[in-house]
């Protein structure tokens, strides 16, 4: 989001994709937002209380802190297709079990003892999940650990609307649920004929294969899209959480395998969310150059995507210290034209982010990032805008302190200048020495990017400049 001294300026009939590109002129952009999301509190799986995180973040100099809670954290093998009300449900802590008004009750309660510091909101979902197999057999737990983050709720109407909410999109195992509606009708079938009640058992028998197709013939729903239309209906930002993870595939209790295999391929199909988190406590390769990300964006420089997807970190934070993780590990920095939920969401919404790896005992953050051409347009991470060939990329990075006193090393570190897919420059840099680096493009659609892969400073990934060249 840019602040008062932005205009956009529509350039006349040029199209992109069938939607009008947008030259955007920035005036010096303030500095970004210490944004942390993707924390849970006691008010779900988390254990820690508001007050306690709050504190925590404080010390990290987080601005903003945003409460992604699970909305619903059920476990349910229920019998298709009616396993919302046939089955059995293991509920773990979530807003369904504690309270989703008395969430937004302590949050109302921590704005007004903590003014200093923006708190947000937000859920960590399960959009659906199915089984296979038959229990103590093969039965399997198919995507429950794919998860979306949608952020900015500020009502317990928003929570509530969003179908991981009901369950509506969980499917039992095909096999099980077979084998029991066919006991189940052919006991009562055997019943009925014994019982010399021939027309009954006809008519019962044309009912159950009556309702084996319209089971059989129901279309399937992309669970993951169909979350994704609901949270935007919610006015919420959506975010991919741990594409990559690895720990998704594992022996699970009473015999069964939890099977969530790593979505990055869904990840960069449409219909997809807002953004995906590109730093998190795994790690995958969606952001090396030439990577999954960068063939998206080029796809959309050239009009085959409908809308950019951004860049995130998420650290998945439960409790401190829990498996080496500290609050604060995977913050944000983003650039939002006032201090309020709004602003941020239309920050992010934009792509004005760059997104950190820190660990404990470091904390370091963008200044400023922008690119100017010579034509005076000035541009943000995440803005795209027709451009002459000769550009101007400033970067400047400082540390947040993490206590009185301390000081930040002065040490050389690596920054990545990734343009179309392609590492096009490595450049050395120091905290709190500004750069500036020229350089020159070809006509044509760019995506131009920096990062800084992982070094005693930590990682960075800057979202893109989206260029249009003359």
């Amino acid at each position: 989001m840019l602040r008062k001294g932005v205009f956009v300026a529509l350039l006349g009939c040029l199209m992109t994709g069938g939607s009008p590109l947008l030259a955007v002129a920035h005036a010096d952009a303030q500095a970004p937002l210490r944004v942390l999301i993707d924390v849970r509190s006691n008010h779900s799986d988390g254990a820690h209380d508001f007050g306690t995180l709050i504190q925590l973040a404080e010390k990290r100099g987080v601005d903003v802190l945003a409460f992604t809670e699970h909305d619903r954290y059920s476990v349910r093998l229920g019998i298709e297709p009616v396993s919302q009300m046939l089955g059995y449900s293991m509920e773990h802590p979530s807003l369904y079990i504690t309270g989703v008004d008395a969430f937004f009750d302590d949050l109302a309660l921590q704005r007004q003892r903590h003014p200093e510091m923006l708190l947000m909101a937000g859920t960590e979902s399960t959009p659906g999940y199915t089984w296979s197999g038959i229990p103590f057999k093969d039965l399997s737990l198919h995507n429950a650990e794919r998860h979306i983050i949608a952020l900015g709720v500020e009502r317990a109407s928003q929570v509530e609307a969003l179908p991981s909410f009901d369950l509506r999109h969980i499917h039992g195992p095909f096999e099980l649920s077979m084998a029991v509606w066919w006991l189940l009708v052919g006991g009562v079938l055997v019943w009925l004929l014994r019982r010399r009640k021939r027309a009954v058992a006809l008519l019962l028998f044309a009912s159950f294969i009556a309702f084996l197709a319209s089971w059989l013939g129901r279309s399937a729903v992309d669970a993951d899209a169909d979350f994704i239309a609901r949270a935007y209906e919610q006015g919420l930002f959506t975010i991919w959480a741990h594409p990559g993870t690895l720990s998704g595939t594992r022996p699970g209790p009473m015999g069964v395998l939890l099977d969530t295999p790593p979505y990055s391929e869904r990840v960069f199909r449409e219909p997809t969310a807002d953004a995906f988190a590109a730093v998190y406590g795994d790690t995958d390769r969606n952001t090396v150059p030439g990577g999954l990300w960068d063939r998206y964006l080029s796809d959309y420089m050239m009009g085959l995507r409908g809308k950019p997807i951004w860049a995130v970190s998420s650290g998945d934070y439960h409790e401190e210290g829990q498996s080496g993780e500290y609050l604060g590990n995977f913050p944000m920095d983003v650039w939002a034209d006032a201090r309020t939920p709004q602003a941020v969401l239309a920050g992010l919404h934009a792509g004005h982010v760059v997104a950190w790896r820190a660990g404990r005992g470091k904390n370091y953050r963008v200044n400023s990032l922008s690119l100017q051409d010579d034509k005076g347009t000035h541009l943000l991470p995440g803005d795209e805008s027709l451009v002459s060939g000769d550009v101007v990329i400033r970067l400047e990075i400082g540390s947040v302190p993490l206590a009185a006193g301390q000081v930040s090393p002065d040490k050389p570190f690596r920054v990545r200048f990734i343009l179309d897919g392609r590492v096009a420059r490595v450049v050395t840099m120091r905290l709190g020495a500004p750069l500036e680096q020229g350089l020159h493009l070809a006509p044509g659609a760019h995506v131009l990017r920096l990062d800084i892969p992982h070094q005693w400073i930590g990682g960075m990934i800057a979202n893109p400049f989206l260029l249009r060249v003359r």
